[in-house]
């Protein structure tokens, strides 16, 4: 499996809930700007699965500008999840590239746990940056992080 982990864009920081925290004008172009830059790591991708939160949707939008694809809200995606859960979830998916879009501090811990094996270093991940991680299975330390784009 191709994992795709894509941080959100930067959100701001007037909303009433977390989760109703929106994209940034900045965060939106800033986002845009790095995938018209790598669109040719998008190829391959079958689909997105989103955190339900306003600003990792609006992150799958703007992703699907670039590369029409299937989407699905996932409550598995929101920031103090269980990325060992995550991981379980992984490990019953057939697709061959998948791109998670979520939040810190799951998608540190998501990218520590499969690569190293635990969460002593979490990545650190900022708004808008993306991983690329080759799974022969999902199962923590059997990752290879391939790239990351910030």
């Amino acid at each position: 499996m191709r994992l795709f982990l894509l941080r959100h864009g930067e959100a701001g920081f007037n909303a009433l809930t977390d989760e109703q925290r929106s994209l940034t004008d900045n965060g939106r172009f800033r986002l845009r700007q790095m995938l018209l830059q790598h669109q040719e790591l998008l190829e391959g991708i079958e689909r997105i699965c989103h955190s339900p939160y306003l600003r990792t949707c609006q992150t799958t939008e703007l992703v699907c500008e670039a590369k029409a694809v299937a989407t699905s809200p996932l409550k598995l995606l929101t920031p103090e999840s269980s990325p060992q859960k995550v991981i379980n979830w992984l490990s019953e998916q057939t697709d061959e590239s998948l791109m998670l879009v979520t939040h810190q501090p799951l998608i540190g811990n998501l990218v520590s746990l499969l690569c190293e094996g635990d969460l002593s270093r979490p990545e650190p991940m900022m708004s808008g940056c993306l991983a690329i991680i080759e799974l022969e299975f999902p199962a923590a330390g059997l990752g290879q992080l391939r790239e990351l784009v910030h």
